[in-house]
């Protein structure tokens, strides 16, 4: 036997859904929660206007000097990142056209027929 969906279940349950993002979001769930923070990672292109010498600090190690691009992660956090410079492929040199490949190093962007590989 069906039960008829009236106006005031429909409204009930509209108001139920809407309300479950909100249970992630106040912490309460999260606080109960012992797991780590999830791990990140971000990657920067430097053909899009970065410029290097604000990023990468020069010395090496754990007591690092904080660059004027780092210092925007905040003072909260030294030590609970790693910096990796140098990495760069020598055989991609299509200027801005290998913008899309920097994480790959897939030969030939910009040429017709071109396919990005996974990073």
């Amino acid at each position: 036997m069906t039960k008829a969906l009236t106006r005031r279940c429909f409204l009930r349950a509209a108001g139920v859904t809407m309300a479950l993002p909100l249970l992630e979001s106040n912490g309460t769930l999260a606080a109960a929660s012992s797991a780590p923070p999830p791990r990140r990672m971000l990657a920067m292109c430097f053909a899009l206007g970065l410029h290097a010498k604000n990023l990468f600090p020069t010395q090496t190690g754990r007591d690092f000097e904080q660059t004027p691009y780092l210092a925007q992660f905040g003072k909260h956090i030294p030590g609970q990142y790693t910096i990796v410079s140098g990495s760069s492929h020598p055989e991609v040199t299509r200027g801005h056209a290998s913008d899309n490949t920097f994480l790959t190093g897939a030969r030939g962007p910009g040429e017709p027929g071109f396919r990005n590989s996974v990073s």
